[in-house]
This record gives C-alpha cells, sequence and structure tokens, in this order.
C-alpha cells in the first residue's frame, strides 16, 4: 500500500502532500533567513543624517518653531529621516523589509517637496513656512531636504530594494496625507491675521493674493501632478531590474535541499 503521506518523486511537488507538500508550498521567504546587508544600512543611516541635519538647520534657523514645523518639507524630511533609521537597523539586523507602502509614501514626499522647491518662483522672505536660504545655513539645509534626501531616496530605492513591490491601490493610498496636508494649509491661512509671516505655505495657496476659486484649483493641480508622480513611480518599479541580493533560495521542486 502507498502511504500517502510520502512525496511520490514521479509526481509534482504541487501536488505532495504531508511535511513534503506543506514544504513545496512554502514561500523561500518564510524559510530562507533575511541576509544582513551592511552596504543598505551604511546608505540609510546617511540618509537618515542628511534629511535630519537638514531639519535642524532650519529649525535653528526659524523664528518659531510652530511655523517651520508647518512646512511640508520639513514634515517630510522628518518623517523620512525616521524611516530610513529603521530602515538601516532592518537592513543591519537581517530583519524584513520596510512595508514598501511606507517606503513608496514617503519616497513620494521627499520628491514632490524637491520639485515644489526648484520648479516653483522663489517666495519672498517672510512669505514662507521655511526660513530664508539665503544664508549659507539656509542653503546647507535647502541642499539637505530637496537636492541630497530625494536624491538619495531615489538612488536607494533603484538599487537596493526588490521592485515590483508597489500597487494600484497605494498610488492613491499616497494621497491620504498631501489632502490633510493642504486642508491644513488652508486653514491654518485662514486662522492667522493678514500679514503674519509664512501664514502660507506656498504662494499659490495664498487666498488673499488668488481668491479661493483660484487656490482649490491650485490645490486639484497639485494633488494631480502628485498623482502623476506616484503613477510613474509604479511604473518604474514594474520594470526596474532586481538588484543582485546575496541568500539563500528554494530549489526547484521545494523538497530537496536549501541551495
Amino acid at each position: 500500500m502507498i502511504d500517502p503521506t510520502r512525496s511520490d518523486p514521479t509526481r509534482s511537488s504541487h501536488y505532495a502532500t504531508g511535511p513534503a507538500g506543506a514544504s513545496a508550498l512554502t514561500p523561500s521567504s518564510a524559510v530562507a533567513p533575511h541576509a544582513r546587508r551592511p552596504l543598505a544600512a551604511v546608505l540609510r543611516l546617511l540618509l537618515a543624517a542628511a534629511a535630519a541635519t537638514g531639519v535642524a538647520l532650519d529649525i535653528s534657523l526659524s523664528a518659531g518653531l510652530p511655523r517651520v514645523l508647518s512646512d511640508f518639507s520639513v514634515q517630510a524630511g522628518a518623517a523620512f529621516a525616521l524611516c530610513a533609521l529603521w530602515s538601516a537597523y532592518r537592513a543591519g539586523s537581517g530583519r524584513r523589509p520596510v512595508s514598501p507602502r511606507i517606503t513608496g509614501a514617503l519616497l513620494l514626499y521627499v520628491l514632490a517637496a524637491a520639485l515644489l522647491r526648484h520648479a516653483l518662483p522663489a517666495p519672498a522672505p517672510g512669505d514662507s513656512t521655511l526660513p530664508d536660504a539665503s544664508s549659507p545655513t539656509g542653503t546647507v539645509a535647502d541642499q539637505l531636504l530637496h537636492t541630497v534626501t530625494p536624491l538619495g531616496a531615489v538612488l536607494d530605492w533603484l538599487l537596493l530594494t526588490t521592485p515590483r513591490q508597489y500597487r494600484l491601490r497605494h498610488t492613491w493610498q499616497w494621497l491620504a496625507y498631501p489632502v490633510l496636508y493642504l486642508l491644513f494649509a488652508l486653514l491654518r491661512g485662514a486662522l492667522l491675521a493678514p500679514g503674519t509671516p509664512g501664514r502660507y505655505p506656498w504662494p499659490l495657496l495664498n487666498t488673499v493674493t488668488h481668491g479661493y476659486p483660484a487656490v482649490l484649483a491650485h490645490a486639484l493641480l497639485c494633488l494631480l501632478g502628485l498623482y502623476l508622480l506616484a503613477a510613474a513611480l509604479l511604473a518604474i518599479d514594474q520594470v526596474r531590474p532586481a538588484p543582485p541580493r546575496p541568500g539563500y533560495r528554494i530549489s526547484r521542486t521545494g523538497i530537496g535541499p536549501l541551495k
């Protein structure tokens, strides 16, 4: 009589039962340990330090802490620094990477902050929530938040992460924070007295200058542009090659030893 708990070498592992079948159907990620990645850990530590330094310099230059903390670039940079630090720990200790839903969102936010900073006309002194970037310290902070951090985040994503991790649902889920931020910025501007320095984070949201209909149109255009950027990240993630990664893999049949 044939023992049903034993696998038949002539049968496909897909139909194996018992312990052999469980081994065949177990994904490699559940069996093989994650390799330590010291290079990725060092890069992410440097990215966290760059973003945190830019935030700290902006805070040191600002006349008021609530004002600088209300800026989109500062918020995105601080969140990215924390995530990069946590990602560095996970890469260095061989743990599972941070969810791509989170890392993709923060990549989108630091890229959006950089594009807004470099694409929009520079606001007049006192018209932005960020400190004046004309001083040497302000220039360093500006470059760390709007050039070094986004470029480093893109390189980390392209060279050190597994492709095809983003999903279509992520692209609209990532818009939740920008929508809340735009509502916060408009509400904050409405509550502050006219002439308050840094009343609006960007001139295009200034309701005194443009009026509410135009400002709402600007906000919708910003969200549309952000969604297109998210869709571009999704498309690139689906076609980019996978970086070489050391580690273990399961044999093709799933029954043989680890290779």
